[in-house]
Parts: C-alpha cells; sequence; structure tokens
C-alpha cells in the first residue's frame, strides 16, 4: 500500500514538474525572438518535394525511374540541363499516375523542357483512354507548371492538391 501511495506521490510530482518547464518568458517575447533569429528554410530538393505530395497524394506501387531512364519516358527531353529531379510511375503500369519535379540549370532549359512533358502527358492519355478508362480523370486535369527553372508534373487522383504541395515549395 505504501507502494502504490509514494509511486502516484512522484507520478503527480513529474506531470507537475513537466506542466511547469516552459520558462518564465512571455510568449510573444520569444516569438519575436525566434523571429529575428530563424535561418531562412533552405531550398527544398525536388526529391523532398515529390515526397510531399506522394504523402498526400499516394500513387499505388509507386517506384522512382532514375535520371539515367528519363529519356525512356520524356522524347527530346535533355537530362544535362537537369540540376535536380524526382520522377515518381506507378511500377505496375495498371494506372497512369506519376509525379516529376524537375529543376533545371535555368528557367530557359525548363522553358526548353517544357514540350517533352506535354509529349509524354499527350502519351499518357492515348496509352490509358482505352487501357483503363476509368483512371483517365486523372490525365484530363494532370499538371504541367513551369516557375522559374523548376518544372511540376503531375497526373494523380487528386492534381489541384499535388500542384498546391509542391508550389508551396518553389513559389
Amino acid at each position: 500500500m505504501k507502494r502504490k501511495i509514494i509511486c502516484a506521490f512522484l507520478l503527480a510530482a513529474l506531470v507537475c514538474g513537466a506542466a511547469s518547464c516552459g520558462g518564465n518568458t512571455p510568449a510573444a517575447t520569444t516569438t519575436k525572438a525566434a523571429e529575428t533569429t530563424a535561418a531562412p528554410k533552405p531550398a527544398a530538393s525536388a526529391g523532398e518535394i515529390a515526397q510531399a505530395v506522394l504523402e498526400a497524394v499516394p500513387i499505388n506501387s509507386s517506384f522512382e525511374k532514375k535520371k539515367e531512364s528519363l529519356e525512356d519516358y520524356f522524347d527530346d527531353l535533355d537530362v544535362n540541363t537537369l540540376a535536380d529531379q524526382s520522377y515518381f510511375i506507378c511500377a505496375s503500369g495498371a494506372y497512369p499516375d506519376e509525379v516529376a519535379v524537375f529543376k533545371f540549370n535555368s528557367a530557359d532549359d525548363a522553358q526548353k523542357a517544357v514540350p517533352a512533358i506535354e509529349a509524354r502527358l499527350e502519351y499518357q492519355k492515348s496509352t490509358y483512354k482505352d487501357y483503363t478508362p476509368e483512371e483517365y480523370y486523372k490525365l484530363e486535369d494532370a499538371v504541367i507548371e513551369q516557375r522559374g527553372e523548376w518544372i511540376i508534373y503531375t497526373v494523380t487522383s487528386d492534381n489541384t492538391k499535388a500542384k498546391e504541395i509542391a508550389l508551396g515549395f518553389i513559389s
């Protein structure tokens, strides 16, 4: 019985001690200090952006393709102009889902790459129109968005959400 009382007393003391941890600095002062001393947020990599999109809008059996294989999917894409990239597809091929985040060496390089990405989307549309017509809606509102040296390409079940997440990193 004594042991239970002592344990209960110690537990109460720990809870009270933990609740009081926070210091005596008013919240407004802490916030202001944090604002003036916070380091600038580092830019996200293409892989981090793609992962954030996939967390919100998953691709069934997603598989990341390497830079060396991009020309197999994007005809006329000059991979030598890429500074960073991440490209995920549905590994089984049963779904048209794709998420690509490309960072080019320059905005001009990115602009030159847009037709290759548009051609990929058209190819996917022609493939999935008859193959899995119930998945075609993903292609109808697919996103190809260039912002400076970045291009975002999404074919997902929620392209609006995917675009919003991706552009949140680069806008």
